[in-house]
């Protein structure tokens, strides 16, 4: 008989139930209250299906606050909420077959955890998606996906609010002003909500506690009543009554908020009904071996849990290393009938084993075990078991990966760990302590002792799990070696063995010791060792301020629509200059240009110049943006917005020519209108945070482009007009022609304006006011990608729409004025084009006799996850030959046929590190062309996608491409930021900067990074030939013999026709 769960507390699911209990089919229901469970028993009363009285019992779920109640029949209700984990478990113990999902279309997280529950227990779930109500062809309300837009919305309007969206989201509801006055709330009438509506002041004629369902003509007199002007509701479909509000909203005049419905695959109410009728008839589908994963603890009988013995008791075969079976074995005594292939062996008769008799495997890795499961259909469970505890460093969250790919039921059981029994064995704690691992991996005394020392978190002490011979003994070496001789040390070998060790000292005594292969180390630093390293740390991180208004900040905005007063002046200063223009060609012209500047970081910039180029993009004015200073992403927007390459200009990485050149040749490509530039960080803000050196302000003087200073006005007043003042008088000539103030309204906006014009002298140009509309988010790198901003094309063009009402466009036009660069004339400029380009020639032995005909092909690993790259590297490759072919790690199975190099660029790998983790095929084709000896570059995000394991977003380690053999992993801070000098190993210096919160085992020695302030330096970079790996991102233009040598090296197989580097690494596996 199959055994169903339904889980209800909707009409839904009241309507299945009812189902069940005509067609005489056995289920469990589940609502969350017992006023869930009232309705369900009234619903099958009217029905005429409720179960006879004296077959209704109450009984208590052990230790789980839930109640079971015999409805009819067939129907048992359970009643109380239920987590992940109780849903497993209740699966398992009942032996549920069928599962299906009737819950609120709203209910997320109870959906999200019944479908965790039954993919690790194996059972069908089907989703019982609620029917549309009938659409309102206008769609005259307003949409919003989440109660906290809503709850923004709302509170940037006024009038009364009629609420029906349930008692979840009336803490939200609160964050609206005057919120007791204005919010009018209709939810169920239990004695819960009523005691937190009472909590949160929602009281009197403003709490209407009524069931429904309610009529249209009841829902009008609701808002007649309230005088509401707001009907604020979910889009819960036709069973929610959503249609009834809807129609009697519009037949009182009140506008409407919606909350979309999540969208979500799933079954009808029908084909529900339909599955449930083919499941009693015992059509449920085939089922899977379930799997346990057990942690056996350090391997004696006594160490092991109770559940994972009865597992092993129980299960039809166990899998593990050899060492996990003879545990396992031990542990059962005479119960267990060894075998090998299906061969019984070494049989020892006893009742229990003549009873069940098991199979042992030999295997761990995923593959191998899931080809074994696969050959056995027949086997209900099957145990695989792993030293210690499966949580720590035991290869279980690998094989839970690809058991959950290959859609394995399984569940995990925890074992006793050897760092709980050592520290219990000295009588500590570990819930301060650092884990590592130095087994079968290299682990960095500095990383360790960086982690120990760390001036703001430090760890009191560390585990260190180590494996090879000896492993204890030489890392002791190691500290000693590095100047930790004095660092306490405590090893234990042959944990919970009759051989069991435990021996302290310092690590220069421990040095001199003999140590099993298998043994746990702990490390504990005094306070003057901790001193120490963090006053050497101060000393060589030198005069770093530059990590300051590194992040953009997020600002919640609010809908306001305002105007634009019409009295705004332009500084004569910045009017056109006749005597300056650039000469004219086909294809180049005089271009005007803008920068948009702020006091710092977050203030705003990206967002307005985002608007701008939109509003200048419509105006068919032909635009192109430039991001001054080594940023990635917002050029990543302009690009976006515009649909071409955005450019950097760097005047770190470029003499004040080559910057010059940079926008020229922009201007000229695209044929611009107007130029764009997007100033970084601060206006004045430079190397060190002590110069204007690369800063926007350098840029402007380079470029001799006007600037428009973006104030931040969010509680501010005069102060806004003592910066403007300040920032417009700290240089002689600081460039900046007029104010535009972010975060105002239009209210305030006249007299701020007024005062900041009377300060300083210059022009405010407009305002933005704050809106949901338009947000956009930031993480750790800066802000999200484009690609991962929901409805990215609406909010900027919402965002244009705002400005064009609250900035005088035109005048911002006058501003850019026609101020051209100085270049020559068309005649010297070509030749300069063509001498260049034989230079190139001569340079790269590729390309002197095919030129373009035939030239090195680069691929480029470009996706979501390596998307940090300079439009001007790519330009620079292609001026030197280099074709680029672009694939995606995340997407395509191998790198390109015919590539000569391998380009990998930074961006977020930890962020799909999962992805790229599945995406075996690709990592393996990039490992074998790599070890055959293709060149690569690598840089930062590049360079993590190398190595052996990534620390992902999500604090799992996940599988990488394996060129190098150690592993990457989060930090707490950003390990190196700003600007370097790079020297090579060959003696050449490049420019690039560093900008990560993850770090390497091992980053590199082969160059050495400087910082152009101050004194600090540090080795970094994996140089073999032409395969170089590190976290430096680089500009080629600031070294261009850097890369034609590079290239040179990747000619070589050009010039032998294109190598194939997977059939060279495989002929060498085979020896031939």
């Amino acid at each position: 008989m199959c055994k169903i769960w339904i889980f209800g507390g909707t009409t839904e699911g009241r309507l299945l139930a009812e189902y069940c209990s005509r067609e005489k089919i056995e289920a469990w229901v589940s609502v969350a209250s017992e006023y869930g469970e009232e309705l369900l028993q009234e619903e099958l009363m009217e029905s005429g299906n409720a179960g006879n009285p004296d077959l209704n019992h109450n009984t208590c779920l052990a230790k789980k606050n839930l109640k079971t109640v015999q409805a009819s029949s067939v129907i048992k209700v359970l009643r109380g909420r239920m987590d992940r984990y109780q849903m497993e478990e209740f699966i398992r113990n009942q032996g549920i077959h069928l599962v299906i999902d009737a819950t609120h279309p709203h209910a997320r997280l109870v959906s999200e955890e019944i479908q965790e529950a039954c993919g690790r227990t194996g059972v069908r779930l089907e989703r019982c998606l609620r029917a549309e109500g009938e659409q309102n062809k206008a769609r005259d309300w307003v949409e919003v996906d989440s109660i906290q837009e809503a709850v923004s919305f709302l509170s940037s309007v006024s009038g009364v609010i009629f609420a029906t969206t349930g008692s979840k989201e009336l803490e939200a509801l609160c964050q609206i002003p005057d919120y007791q006055k204005r919010v009018y709330a209709r939810v169920l009438p239990t004695s819960n909500v009523l005691k937190k509506c009472e909590k949160l002041g929602i009281t009197g004629s403003h709490l209407i506690a009524m069931q429904g369902p309610f009529s249209t003509e009841m829902n009008t007199l609701f808002l007649r009543q309230t005088k509401a002007e707001w009907l604020l509701t979910k889009d819960s479909g036709r069973a929610g009554g959503f249609q009834e509000k809807v129609e009697a909203a519009r037949e009182n005049g009140t506008r409407v908020v919606v909350i979309r419905r999540p969208e979500e695959d799933g079954i009808s109410l029908e084909e529900a009904m339909e599955v449930l009728k083919k499941a009693d008839e015992g059509n449920v589908g085939e089922l899977k071996t379930h799997l346990i994963l057990a942690g056996i603890g350090m391997g004696q009988p006594s160490q092991m849990t109770g559940e994972v013995l009865r597992a092993i008791r129980e299960g039809d075969a166990l899998i593990g290393a050899g060492r996990m079976l003879e545990s396992a074995e031990r542990a059962l005594q005479n119960d267990l009938l060894i075998s090998k292939e299906g061969k019984a062996e070494n049989r020892r008769e006893s009742a229990a084993a003549v009873e069940k008799e098991r199979k042992c495997y030999k295997a761990y890795l995923p593959d191998e075990v899931i080809q074994i499961v696969s050959k056995h259909p027949e086997w209900k469970q099957a145990v695989i078991l792993y030293s210690g505890d499966t949580g720590f460093f035991s290869g279980a969250s690998r094989m839970a990966e690809r058991l959950r790919e290959a859609g394995y039921p399984f569940t995990v059981y925890p074992g006793t760990s050897c760092v709980s029994y050592l520290a219990a064995r000295l009588g500590t704690h570990w819930e301060d302590a650092a884990i590592y691992s130095a087994h079968g991996r290299e682990l960095s005394v500095d990383r360790v002792m960086k982690r120990l020392c760390d001036p703001e978190e430090p760890a009191k002490r560390a585990f260190i799990l180590m494996g090879g011979k000896n492993g204890a003994g030489q890392f002791c070496e190691r500290l000693t070696q590095a100047g930790y001789g004095n660092v306490q040390v405590t090893v234990g070998e042959n944990l919970s063995y009759p051989e069991e060790q435990i021996r302290s000292g310092t690590a220069e005594e421990m040095k001199k010791l003999e140590f099993a292969d298998l043994s746990l180390m702990l490390l504990e630093v005094t306070d003057e060792i901790k001193r120490g390293q963090n006053e050497e740390e101060k000393i060589t991180d030198g005069n770093n301020t530059e990590t300051k208004n590194v992040e953009k900040l997020i600002y919640e905005q609010k809908m306001v629509s305002e105007k634009m007063p019409s009295d705004i002046r332009v500084t004569e200063s910045y009017k056109n200059d006749a005597d300056k223009l650039l000469p004219h060609e086909a294809s180049v012209r005089a271009c005007p240009r803008i920068m948009l500047a702020a006091p710092k970081s977050g203030s705003g910039k990206t967002l307005l110049t985002c608007g701008l180029l939109e509003i200048l993009r419509r105006r068919g004015l032909n635009p192109i943006a430039c991001k001054c200073g080594p940023d990635y992403i917002d050029p990543m927007f302009h690009r976006y917005v515009l649909g071409i390459p955005g450019r950097n200009l760097d005047s770190f990485f470029l003499p004040p020519e080559g910057v010059r050149e940079v926008l020229a040749d922009a201007v000229r490509e695209e044929q611009a209108g107007i130029a764009v530039l997007e100033g970084v960080m601060g206006y004045y803000d430079g190397l060190g945070g002590t110069e204007t050196s690369a800063s926007s302000w350098e840029i402007a003087e380079i470029t001799d482009t006007p600037a428009i200073l973006v104030l931040d006005c969010k509680g501010a007043s005069l102060s806004a007009a003592a910066m403007a003042s300040g920032f417009l008088h700290f240089r002689k000539n600081s460039h900046i022609a007029g104010v535009i103030l972010n975060r105002v309204s239009s209210i305030y906006y006249e007299r701020l304006a007024a005062a900041v014009e009377e300060a300083s002298g210059l022009p405010v140009l407009g305002y933005l006011p704050e809106s949901e509309e338009y947000r956009m988010e930031s993480r750790h790198l800066g802000l999200f990608l484009p690609g991962e901003i929901d409805r990215l094309r609406e909010r900027i063009g919402r965002l244009a729409d705002q400005m064009e009402k609250s900035i005088a466009v035109e005048r911002v036009l006058e501003v850019a004025g026609m101020l051209p660069l100085r270049i020559e004339n068309k005649e010297k400029e070509k030749a300069e084009n063509e001498s260049m380009e034989a230079e190139s020639i001569a340079k790269f032995p590729a390309c002197q006799e095919q030129k373009v005909t035939s030239r090195v092909r680069i691929g480029v690993a470009r996706d979501e996850a390596f998307c940090f790259y300079y439009q001007e590297n790519f330009r620079l490759l292609e001026q030197m030959g280099a074709e680029l072919v672009y694939f995606s790690p995340l997407r395509d199975k191998k790198i390109p046929d015919r590539v000569d190099g391998l380009l990998f660029g930074g961006g977020y790998p930890e962020n799909y590190a999962r992805e790229l983790a599945k995406n075996a095929a690709m990592r393996e084709s990039i490992r074998r062309s790599i070890a055959a000896g293709m060149p690569f570059l690598a840089e930062c995000g590049g360079f993590l996608y190398l190595h052996r394991t990534l620390e992902g977003s999500d604090g799992k380690h996940w599988e990488m491409a394996g060129v190098y053999p150690f592993d990457a992993y989060r930090t707490n801070r950003l390990r190196r930021f700003g600007y370097v000098r790079l020297l090579t190993s060959s003696g050449q210096e490049i420019h690039g900067h560093e900008f990560h919160y993850w770090e390497s085992e091992d980053p590199g020695t082969d160059w050495e990074a400087v910082k152009p302030t101050g004194n600090r330096s540090w080795r970094c970079i994996h140089e073999k030939g032409g395969q170089i790996g590190g976290f430096p991102h680089l500009y080629y233009a600031s070294c261009p013999d850097f890369l034609r040598k590079w290239l040179d090296v990747c000619a070589k197989g050009s010039q032998k026709k294109y190598i194939n580097w997977v059939n060279l690494y495989e002929n060498l596996e085979n020896g031939e």
